[in-house]
């Protein structure tokens, strides 16, 4: 078990580290109602600008910092629910299954901690378009918990459940495929005999295409997440959900299916590599364990 701690703990914090700055860029796309930004350029342009290259990376102390630990939680969570799955036949049988749904399950467990990394990580990243003000991580801290409690920390679990649920379930489903499709293309046994750069390339490729498919449902979720902070300062919010399936339709019914999917590649340009070094890591470090 100390071998996934060790392999999730590093894999989590180095793929935060390198991210961050596109996963910025994403929410500030995804919050955004009027079209402000045309692109992702734009929208790097337009933060540098107002905010400094400092902008890009608010939020990040907190990310750092939950990442070590949700990272290993959402790891170890999702190899014992493999394990234990496994004792089926039925899922011994269908591999994909098992994998897709051992993936939904870490992300309900890991849930426990990155919804209150999500919720303070993307208020300040996004702070400066809803026109909230938080003096940093810390006084994000404090001012949701003292203007929301615990409904404000754990804002919009469900709809992160929800979101990240079928998007982990399909990464990993996939990465497990494409791992095993990777071993028979280099002849080779062991998962310890894949060089790093295969891993990578899973790692991509699963992570980009469960990006994609599951855009409109992370920007509900971040959109649901990120209202409540101008309605605890006393400002006027952009949106007025309901709850989760509330906000998907809306954006659906006032920016069509362009808007859904507005957003769709920076997130995959964030997913995409963050993915590649989360388990290009991950698989690399454990294997070199055992």
């Amino acid at each position: 078990l100390w071998k996934t701690f060790a392999a999730s703990t590093v894999s989590g914090m180095v793929a935060r580290t390198a991210m961050h700055p596109i996963d910025t860029l994403k929410a500030k796309l995804q919050v955004q109602i009027k079209g402000n930004y045309r692109s992702l350029l734009s929208v790097a342009m337009h933060t540098v600008r107002s905010e400094g290259a400092v902008g890009l990376y608010a939020g990040f102390p907190t990310a750092l910092i939950g990442s070590a630990p949700a990272s290993c939680l959402y790891w170890t969570s999702y190899e014992a629910s493999k394990k234990a799955m496994f004792e089926l036949k039925f899922m011994r049988d269908y591999p994909s299954v098992c994998h897709f749904c051992s993936g939904f399950m870490a992300e309900i467990v890991s849930c426990v901690l990155w919804v209150p990394i999500d919720v303070v990580k993307e208020r300040l990243q996004v702070q400066s378009d809803l026109k909230t003000k938080y003096r940093g991580n810390i006084d994000a801290v404090r001012t949701i918990w003292k203007n929301e409690g615990w409904g404000g920390i754990y804002k919009g679990y469900g709809a992160t459940i929800i979101s990240f649920g079928p998007f982990t379930a399909i990464f990993l489903m996939l990465s497990e495929r494409f791992k095993v499709m990777a071993m028979d293309y280099l002849n080779v046994k062991s998962e310890k005999e894949v060089p790093f750069w295969m891993f990578v390339c899973t790692g991509a490729s699963s992570g980009a295409i469960a990006s994609i498919l599951t855009n409109p449902l992370d920007k509900a979720k971040l959109r649901l997440q990120v209202q409540r902070a101008t309605l605890s300062q006393g400002a006027e919010p952009l949106f007025h959900y309901r709850g989760f399936w509330h906000g998907l339709t809306s954006i659906y019914a006032t920016e069509g299916w362009f808007g859904l999917f507005r957003g769709a590649g920076a997130r995959m340009l964030f997913q995409a590599p963050s993915t590649a070094i989360s388990i290009a890591c991950f698989e690399w470090i454990r294997a070199r364990m055992l």
